[in-house]
């Protein structure tokens, strides 16, 4: 197998896919048409009721604070966003959704938005394969700088890969204590902890093996 004319093969195709989502999220379909990084937001903030700092969802995006308040003020005239002082912090602010701005979030979690219309046909299996792949890519992203604060299982202290010695299971949450597959595994993740360098460069070498060890 030619390896780097199969990497350039899975980055056309992830190129391609990305190009049909962002045409896909201009359109009228039942819900507004608005640009990848206003929805973003949204989904992020989305049951998040004590919101977050514009510094952190700018780095959890991996766009430019500037790029980020150009898209908060869009948002905030459309009364889809509201900031309200930081309890931790006079000096700052937390951006929340709205009402109006949870309602439009929610209709963006349908599974027949973006990128979930794609996925929708995968089976277990081959989901479970997705997210093993976006594990790792996330990873990647973050290595590089091209993002933070991501909440991935490979990110987190209480990831255990290859933990559980069952095949179907392998892997364990420290946190939950259950063993789960790689079909559960989250992207982000509400109750993640992020890990220390060694510990996650330890978990994404172990996660990296094709089979338990």
């Amino acid at each position: 197998m030619d390896t780097p004319f199969q990497r350039r093969q899975a980055t056309r195709g992830l190129e391609q896919l990305t190009h049909l989502v962002r045409a896909q999220s201009w359109r009228q379909d039942g819900t507004p048409s608005l640009p990848p990084t206003q929805a973003a937001v949204l989904r992020m903030l989305q049951g998040v009721q004590e919101g977050l700092r514009a510094r952190h969802i700018a780095e959890r995006l991996g766009v430019s604070p500037a790029s980020l308040s150009d898209s908060l003020k869009a948002m905030e005239g459309k009364q889809w966003i509201r900031r309200t002082p930081d309890p931790d912090d006079a000096r700052a602010a937390r951006v929340k959704l709205t009402p109006a701005g949870s309602r439009v979030a929610t209709q963006l979690q349908r599974p027949d938005q973006g990128m979930g219309s794609l996925i929708e046909s995968l089976d277990e299996t081959d989901l479970g394969a997705l997210l093993r792949v976006t594990q790792l890519l996330v990873n990647e992203a973050q290595e590089q700088g091209l993002a933070t604060g991501l909440r991935t299982c490979l990110g987190c202290e209480f990831f255990r890969p290859f933990a559980s010695g069952e095949r179907t299971a392998p892997h364990v949450c420290a946190f939950l204590d259950k063993a789960f597959g790689d079909s559960e595994l989250r992207v982000d993740c509400a109750e993640q902890q992020p890990a220390n360098d060694e510990q996650r460069l330890g978990s994404v070498a172990r996660f990296r093996q094709p089979t338990p060890p």
